[in-house]
């Protein structure tokens, strides 16, 4: 249901969720956090992570800004596929230059790298600053 009006409302008490459910009105502090997980960051980090054998490694350690993902890409050069994934299981595959997954992960160090010839690549993308 929406309401058109011309007038000016001096406070709000609160909304209804999409579940009918009343809620308090996000105050201006509350507005200015979400703008700020979903508006545009300050700078970029990129950095490349290259494998120092065949065995399951975590990338470097860099914070992530909440609301911001992480791209994983297959870097130029590799000599084979490179998978990805947590600590237990990298399943998938990177198989092409420019390839890429993203990952909602707060530190890059939750993210693993598995490749069949050690010194292969991933290359790391992600908006803010590490």
């Amino acid at each position: 249901m929406s309401l058109l009006t011309s007038g000016q409302i001096e406070k709000l008490r609160g909304v209804i969720d999409r579940d009918g459910n009343f809620l308090p009105a996000a105050d201006a502090d509350k507005q200015q956090d979400i703008s700020d997980r979903l508006g545009n960051k300050d700078g970029l980090t990129q950095f490349v992570y290259s494998t120092g054998s065949t065995n399951a490694e975590a990338l470097d350690a860099n914070a992530v800004p909440e609301g911001v993902t992480v791209l994983v890409e297959y870097a130029e050069g590799n000599a084979g596929n490179v998978y990805i994934g947590d600590s237990d299981t990298q399943q998938s595959a990177l198989t092409a230059v420019g390839q890429g997954r993203e990952m909602a992960v707060s530190d890059t160090s939750y993210i693993y790298v598995r490749t069949p010839t050690s010194g292969d690549s991933v290359v790391i993308t992600f908006e803010g600053d590490a």
